[in-house]
C-alpha cells in the first residue's frame, strides 16, 4: 500500500496535470541567465520524437530570454544556450536543460555559483505535475544509486560476490518499485502530458514489459496523445523495438578465432542458459568482469550455463593478446564491423544479454550481481 504522503502527491500531480491534454495555445519559456552570456543564442528544441526539432530561437538580453510558439499537445524540450558560435558541439560550451511544455508558463534560473551552470525550473502545469511525480520516487531512487555504489565496492573491489549478489536483488526490487510506480501513473492519467514521458522512460527501461503489455499501455493513452508527434514516435518504437524481455535475440554473423564465420543463433547449445556479452580488449570494465564470470562458468557450465564472447575488437592483434592473457574458457568469437551494436540496439561495450537455448531473451542487464542472481535462481541455489 503507498504511503499516504506520495498518495497525496500523485493526486496533485494529476491535478496539475489535469489541462495538459486539452486544446493547447501559445508556451512560454523564460531564462534568467548570467549577464556575461549576452546576446548569446538560445535555441529550444522538441527531442521526443526522434531527431531534435528546433521549435524557436533567441538571444540573452539583459539576462534573460524569452521562447514562445505553438503547441497541440505537451512537448518534452530542451534549450540550449551556444557560448561559442563557433563551436556547437563542445558539452562545456552549451549549457542545456530539458523542461516539459504545455500552454503555461515556465520560468528557468541558472545559478553559476558552483562553477557549471544548473537551472532550476518554476511554473507550467505540466512541469510540476512531472516534479510532483519525480518527488513520490525520489527516496527509492536515491536508495538504489546508495545501493548500487556498495554493489561496485562489494562486488569488484572486494570481490565478495554473494554480498554483491544480494546488493544487486535489492536494487532490482527497488528498481521495479519504480518502474511499476511510472507505470501506474500512466494507467491512472491517461491524458496527462507526464504520462507520455514517463512511457518513454518504460520503454527505454532495461526491465521494460512485453511488446503486449507496452502495447497495451500505449492504447490506454488519450487519443491526442496517441496522435501526438512524440506518441506517434512512441509507437513506432513498440513496434520496431527487437531488445525487448520475450523477444528472440537479433541474429548475425560472427567470426571465430581462425577467421571462420558462424551464425550466432548456430551456437546456441540446447538445454543451455547462455550469455552474450560483447566486451573489446580496450575496455577496462569489460575486462573486470571477467573474473566473474570464470567463476559463474565454473559453477554452472556443467548444469546448462554457457557463454559466448563476441569482441568488437577491429585489431585482431589486440584481441588475440586479450584471450592470450584472460584464458576464458569459453567460445570466443569477433565482430569487427559491429554488426552487434545495431543488431543488439546498443552503442557500447560490456553489453550482457542473458537467453534461453532458443535465443529468446531472459535478461538484458545480465552483468555481475545480477546474471549471479539469474544463475541462483535458475539452478535452485
Amino acid at each position: 500500500m503507498k504511503q499516504p504522503s506520495k498518495r497525496v502527491a500523485l493526486i496533485l500531480a494529476a491535478g496539475l496535470a489535469a489541462t495538459a491534454c486539452g486544446p493547447q495555445r501559445n508556451y512560454t519559456l523564460l531564462g534568467e541567465v548570467p549577464e556575461v552570456w549576452e546576446g548569446k543564442t538560445v535555441v529550444l528544441y522538441a527531442v521526443d520524437a526522434g531527431e531534435a526539432e528546433a521549435l524557436d530561437s533567441t538571444t540573452v538580453s539583459d539576462g534573460r530570454f524569452r521562447l514562445q510558439g505553438e503547441l497541440t499537445t505537451p512537448r518534452r524540450c530542451r534549450a540550449v544556450v551556444y557560448l561559442d558560435p563557433n563551436n556547437r558541439t563542445a558539452r562545456d560550451t552549451r549549457p542545456s536543460f530539458d523542461v516539459l511544455l504545455d500552454s503555461t508558463q515556465v520560468v528557468a534560473h541558472c545559478d553559476t555559483r558552483q562553477g557549471n551552470p544548473h537551472f532550476s525550473l518554476s511554473g507550467g502545469a505540466s512541469q510540476e505535475a512531472l516534479r510532483a511525480f519525480r518527488q513520490t520516487i525520489a527516496p527509492l531512487s536515491e536508495e538504489s544509486g546508495r545501493l548500487f555504489d556498495d554493489y561496485v565496492e562489494t562486488f569488484y573491489h572486494r570481490a565478495e560476490r554473494q554480498e554483491g549478489i544480494d546488493l544487486a536483488r535489492r536494487i532490482t526490487q527497488l528498481d521495479e518499485r519504480i518502474l511499476h510506480g511510472k507505470i501506474d501513473y500512466i494507467r491512472n492519467n491517461p491524458t496527462s502530458g507526464v504520462s507520455l514521458c514517463l512511457y518513454d522512460e518504460v520503454l527505454r527501461s532495461p526491465a521494460a514489459p512485453s511488446r503486449d503489455t507496452l502495447a497495451t499501455l500505449f492504447e490506454g493513452l488519450a487519443p491526442a496523445l496517441r496522435m501526438s508527434a512524440p506518441g506517434r514516435h512512441l509507437e513506432e518504437q513498440i513496434r520496431s523495438r527487437r531488445m525487448l524481455r520475450g523477444e528472440m535475440l537479433p541474429d548475425l554473423t560472427v567470426t571465430d578465432p581462425q577467421g571462420v564465420p558462424h551464425r550466432l543463433s548456430e551456437l546456441l547449445r540446447p538445454g543451455s542458459r547462455t550469455l552474450v556479452e560483447l566486451w573489446a580488449s580496450w575496455c577496462s570494465p569489460c575486462r573486470d568482469d571477467i573474473p566473474y564470470l570464470r567463476e559463474a562458468y565454473a559453477r554452472y557450465h556443467g548444469r546448462g550455463f554457457d557463454i559466448i564472447g563476441i569482441s568488437i575488437d577491429t585489431q585482431h592483434d589486440a584481441w588475440m593478446q586479450a584471450l592470450a592473457e584472460e584464458r576464458m574458457p569459453w567460445r570466443q568469437f569477433n565482430d569487427a564491423a559491429r554488426e552487434s551494436f545495431n543488431a543488439f540496439e546498443t552503442g557500447s561495450v560490456p553489453t550482457s544479454i542473458l537467453v534461453d537455448d532458443e535465443g529468446r531473451i531472459l535478461q538484458l542487464n545480465a552483468r555481475g550481481g545480477w546474471l549471479g542472481a539469474d544463475l541462483e535462481r535458475a539452478y535452485k541455489e
